[in-house]
């Protein structure tokens, strides 16, 4: 982060860092470009890494390099890259931070993507996985072997909301001397700086809150220069760069997060509060709530909130489908963290392939229903839920 904007607040961070003012242009120019000419200043890169270097695009762009700026900057950590995908961020970073034969431990509720890489992918490389419960520190620490290097942690679970007691878990990563290892997807640097509660990386899906507009597909990770210089390499090696135009649109989106945050999370408050009361629903997650059983942790160490609400509808899964596609302005689709309001039953798209016993064990119960609010007016949104579950 640069000194001149490191004391600037969230959205004036959101808009002016890491964007390169090339010939006076208001924002970073697309360098559509694949190579860029050798120097001496170049060569001296490359012979030092490679790192933030510009020589080939599949290792940096002015565009990414603007973009990885701008993510480090609202998470407050020293550096970053961006990828290709978010499970690109997440495969490259823990392939390069673990070996044959180390130990991580995770958790079952973990994004579904996550969960097959960690279950099918990591033990087939030799990469003893454990899972723990994320609501439950004490799980964690019994999971921990001799050979463990990372601990693995959502702070907002996908997709039952379970809120992961950041804090805890960085007292129990330093204890044993472990990397903590941060999804902090549904949450945004708006809502919640995990470097700054001790995690060691933090990992977002850029497709969803920080793109925010269900145009793109990216991933970043964010940490000290130590560890993001580890983790380049392989970047490098495995070839899920991000493209200069992606990085533009992303760069373009995140200008936006503060008040498109605002509004996303006024929206699911709302929304929460009066699914809460609607007779054809059974319970409600949202970490505003009292009824929540994270409501307590989720005051202390995100109190902004999100934009993300679970709920389950009398009936079971049925009756949940039958809801979904009576929606007019809610879009039935997978992703989340767009301008407009998605709603999906994950049993049947993003959770699909993980065990019915291992998704109910994790509260994907029947009818269950995740809903990302979007920024449009929420009387309107309101007015298609109430007459779909009429």
């Amino acid at each position: 982060m640069s000194g001149e904007n490191k004391d600037k607040g969230f959205a004036t961070r959101a808009v002016h860092e890491g964007t390169k003012h090339y010939d006076g242009s208001v924002n970073t120019p697309i360098f559509q470009s694949s190579t860029y000419q050798l120097t001496e200043e170049t060569y001296a890169g490359w012979a030092a890494g490679a790192q933030h270097t510009l020589i080939y695009s599949r290792l940096s762009s002015v565009n990414s390099e603007a973009v990885a700026q701008k993510i480090a900057s609202l998470e407050m950590a020293e550096d970053g890259e961006v990828f290709a995908s978010g499970m690109a961020a997440i495969s490259t970073t823990l392939l390069a931070l673990m070996s044959q034969g180390d130990h991580i431990v995770a958790s079952a509720d973990v994004y579904g993507g996550t969960y097959g890489l960690m279950t099918e992918d990591l033990p087939r490389l030799g990469i003893e996985v454990s899972m723990a419960d994320m609501r439950d520190v004490s799980s964690y620490e019994a999971a921990i072997q001799p050979n463990t290097k990372i601990l693995y942690i959502e702070i907002l679970t996908n997709p039952v909301l379970k809120v992961c007691d950041i804090e805890a878990f960085s007292v129990l990563a330093k204890k044993h001397n472990l990397l903590l290892i941060v999804d902090n997807t549904f949450t945004t640097p708006w809502a919640i700086n995990p470097i700054k509660m001790g995690a060691d990386v933090v990992i977002h899906s850029t497709t969803k809150y920080l793109g925010g507009h269900s145009d793109i597909i990216g991933g970043a990770i964010v940490g000290n220069k130590e560890i993001i210089a580890k983790i380049f390499p392989k970047k490098v090696h495995f070839g899920g760069s991000a493209d200069p135009h992606n990085c533009y649109l992303l760069e373009r989106g995140i200008r936006t997060l503060d008040v498109r945050m605002k509004a996303h999370t006024d929206n699911a408050i709302e929304l929460a509060r009066r699914l809460e009361k609607h007779e054809n629903i059974v319970s409600v997650l949202h970490p505003s709530l009292p009824s929540h059983p994270d409501y307590e942790v989720a005051k202390r160490i995100m109190p902004k909130g999100t934009g993300m609400v679970a709920f389950v509808v009398k009936g079971g899964d049925d009756a949940a489908l039958k809801f979904m596609r009576k929606l007019n302005l809610i879009f039935e689709a997978t992703s989340l963290g767009g301008v407009e309001s998605l709603i999906e039953c994950p049993f049947n798209s993003s959770h699909m392939f993980i065990p019915e016993d291992v998704r109910t064990e994790a509260g994907v119960v029947s009818g269950f229903v995740r809903l990302s609010v979007g920024i449009e007016n929420v009387e309107d949104l309101w007015k298609d839920i109430s007459q779909a579950l009429s």
